[in-house]
């Protein structure tokens, strides 16, 4: 299987579902949860899946609240792509209102996750 050129995150204060994916398929699928206590912890995590995959391109759910707008959790989110950008990765931003609850039955995290990759390679039809 060849390296993925993109990972999509579910980020959430204290779980984080990951997808990948790859380039020969430009299919996204469910990788893992990361669970984690501090925003350096998710960050760590976060570094060595991207070291590990050769990903130049990360895809993070921004949470809206259901009028649109951002709320709280959108900051959170962003702060944690800012930080990612500052170390030189391209981070793109996808509403992610109601992956979650679509996905529950499965692992909510990395399926919400996948469902926002998957919404990202629909909207660009690329991987990078």
């Amino acid at each position: 299987m060849s390296s993925p050129t993109v990972l999509g995150f579910d980020i959430g204060t204290r779980h984080t579902g990951v997808a990948i994916a790859f380039a020969d398929s430009g299919m996204a699928v469910t990788k893992d949860t990361i669970d984690h206590t501090s925003n350096e912890e998710l960050l760590a995590s976060i570094g060595a899946l991207v070291a590990q995959h050769h990903v130049k391109h990360c895809i993070l759910g921004l949470p809206r609240l259901p009028g649109g707008e951002e709320g709280g959790q959108a900051a959170f989110v962003r702060s944690i792509g800012d930080k990612l950008a500052q170390k030189g990765m391209k981070v793109s931003y996808i509403d992610e209102r109601y992956t979650t609850a679509r996905n529950s039955q499965y692992d909510g995290n990395a399926a919400a996750a996948c469902s926002i990759l998957t919404i990202y390679l629909e909207r660009t039809k690329n991987l990078t």
